[in-house]
């Protein structure tokens, strides 16, 4: 079968998840993700989870400042594997600094191996897939503080260009409804390809 096609059918069996008024309340729609830079809490531990090469990292350390920041991708794949060497030169004065800690491996294991409750927020962009989303969402649940952030990328049906199906909405809704979770924040960029802010519902 069909690699794009396999995945049309794959989304065809994703959940299809109605959320309750607590998981949107307060939610704050936002022009782009650089404007969600701005409004998260700066000086922080934070990871970005799917790099490639680093155009939103330049943002990220230039808009939220953080303490730490964590890279980690793969840079497995004839595509990305040169943006590892863009990533080492940009960043080389962060990176020795101890700003910027490159972790290089498949995000669930790599977020699996950091410690509980340690991050501030984690931005998420890698394959967009439901499966990888959910489970990235779920342990990145763990690794993030009580007050802490999971954001990400691509939250969009699919990318109608190439076009590849995308499950990053049916993961989110199925993670806020099942962990008591909300939408803080929702991008809403001209090219479609939103971003998603979610955090904690206070017991």
């Amino acid at each position: 079968m069909d690699p794009i096609e396999a995945r049309a059918q794959a989304k065809r069996s994703y959940p299809k998840v109605v959320l309750k008024p607590e998981n949107v309340a307060g939610a704050v729609v936002l022009p782009t993700r650089e404007a969600l830079l701005e409004l998260l809490p700066k000086n922080g531990i934070a990871a970005e989870i799917g790099v490639a090469f680093g155009d939103f990292t330049a943002e990220i350390l230039r808009r939220n400042q953080p303490a730490k920041l964590h890279l980690i991708d793969l840079w497995g794949s004839e595509r990305y594997s040169p943006g590892f060497v863009k990533i080492t030169t940009t960043f080389e004065a962060q990176i020795e600094s101890g700003q910027v800690e490159i972790n290089r491996g498949m995000s669930i294991d790599v977020l699996a191996s950091m410690p509980g409750e340690y991050f501030d927020w984690i931005y998420i962009d890698t394959d967009h897939s439901y499966k990888t989303t959910a489970r990235e969402l779920r342990i990145g649940a763990e690794k993030v503080k009580k007050n802490g952030r999971i954001l990400g990328h691509d939250f969009t049906t699919g990318n109608v260009i190439t076009p590849v199906p995308y499950g990053v909405i049916e993961a989110c809704h199925e993670f806020c409804r099942d962990c008591g979770w909300r939408y803080e924040y929702l991008t809403l960029e001209p090219h479609g390809h939103f971003s998603f802010g979610l955090v904690r519902i206070e017991s």
